[in-house]
């Protein structure tokens, strides 16, 4: 096919695939074609998290958190639920001795009372009298209502009688009276704490009712986020299915690169022997704007090391991009993942088959088969494959594995 043609469907291409891939995914930098899905916000260490799989992790992580304080306070509210009950059955409990000890007292007085009454009743009125006076009264007439044709002796004797009675009487009044009274203090003091009880009771049962309440509200709170969580853990497990068929594909075009620049037809004859690190490729751009370097990162969420094969240069889109050195090319094509991409096989440099892979091109100005110098325009860049932002993702190969592209470059 002509350059020209190439060129022109390469163009449409890349149209296409950045209308329908350009916004596809967040993620991208597996083992294989890695690009930083982040260079246009960050220049974060872990570039290839999808944003829909690290905003459902973070979802599920404050869902975590969530239930794990709502788990704590409904344990929280049980327990306060438990002594609130108990405080309350406590409160019903000192209210039954309060109020039996106040039956009990007012039992006590009424018998006092009915104790004193009966006493009065006995003495009669003389002896009610002899009370009120501190005295023994008319004594004659008490003799004389009480027996007749005695003698003088015989009244004296039956006169003695009548006193020791009617003290007894007294002294038993009096004592009653003192009891009454006493039992009356104690009936006052039983029903103030009674009525204490009482309000205590009443406090309890308002709060025991609201403990209720806070652990029933706590309980249906955590239902609900337990809900909320399982749904949070389904989300994430299916975000995970996504990273990890993206990564396959990552995988499999990391494999086909490597397949490429060992097997094509096109490879670079040229043999070359340089000394090391003097720069035998050009480098994109500056090293110092380097945003998302090559090697290893751990996947916050998969929990696995991933490598990232090449270096990200922050390329507007638009911006030309140059050959890193004289070869030829060996594929310039587009794929869902790598985008518009080519590839250039530098020969054989100090043993080792050299390539080095442009991608995310915008539009491509070469085609396979195609000598190149170094210096020369070889397409303009832009964020079609798997990108969210604009940028040019670069790497080296040494016989179809990819190395860090310093190595090579300056």
């Amino acid at each position: 096919m002509a350059p020209t043609r190439s060129r022109r469907r390469l163009c449409a291409a890349a149209l296409a695939g950045t209308c329908a891939l350009g916004v596809a995914s967040g993620s991208s930098h597996a083992v294989g074609d890695d690009v930083d899905d982040k260079i246009k916000n960050s220049k974060s260490e872990i570039d290839d998290i999808s944003k829909s799989l690290a905003d459902a992790d973070a979802t599920l992580t404050k869902t975590n958190k969530a239930v794990a304080a709502a788990d704590k306070k409904a344990k929280d509210a049980k327990s306060a639920l438990t002594k609130a009950q108990q405080k309350q059955r406590d409160a019903a409990s000192d209210y039954d001795v309060a109020k039996a000890d106040e039956d009990a007292s007012r039992t006590a007085l009424a018998t006092n009372r009915a104790d004193q009454a009966k006493a009065r009743t006995e003495v009669g009125g003389l002896a009610r009298n002899a009370f009120e006076t501190g005295g023994l009264g008319d004594l004659t007439f008490t003799i004389e209502v009480l027996t007749s044709n005695s003698g003088v002796s015989g009244s004296m004797a039956l006169a003695d009688i009548v006193m020791r009675r009617q003290q007894g009487v007294i002294t038993n009044l009096k004592s009653s009276a003192a009891a009454g009274q006493s039992e009356a203090t104690r009936l006052a003091e039983i029903r103030r704490r009674a009525s204490l009880a009482k309000t205590k009771q009443d406090a309890a049962v308002t709060a025991a009712s609201t403990a209720k309440t806070d652990a029933d509200t706590a309980e249906a709170s955590l239902v609900a986020l337990q809900k909320t969580q399982k749904d949070d853990k389904k989300k994430l497990e299916a975000e995970k299915k996504k990273e990890e068929a993206k990564l396959a594909a990552l995988q499999a075009e990391s494999t086909r690169l490597k397949n490429v620049t060992t097997t094509s037809k096109d490879v670079d004859t040229s043999v070359h022997d340089v000394p090391q690190g003097t720069g035998f490729l050009a480098s994109p751009g500056p090293i110092s704007s380097i945003v998302s370097g090559y090697g290893y990162r751990f996947h916050p969420v998969l929990k696995i090391n991933k490598l990232h094969e090449g270096d990200d240069f922050p390329f507007a889109c638009g911006t030309p991009v140059y050959a890193a050195g004289d070869g030829t090319v060996i594929e310039a094509n587009y794929n869902d993942v790598s985008g518009n991409h080519v590839y250039i096989s530098h020969g054989t440099v100090n043993g080792a088959q050299l390539t080095s892979a442009y991608m995310h091109f915008t539009s491509l100005s070469v085609s396979v088969g195609q000598k190149v110098k170094k210096g020369q325009q070889i397409g303009v860049s832009g964020m079609t494959g798997r990108v969210t932002g604009c940028h040019l993702h670069f790497e080296t190969r040494e016989n179809g594995v990819a190395v860090n592209p310093l190595k090579w470059i300056k």
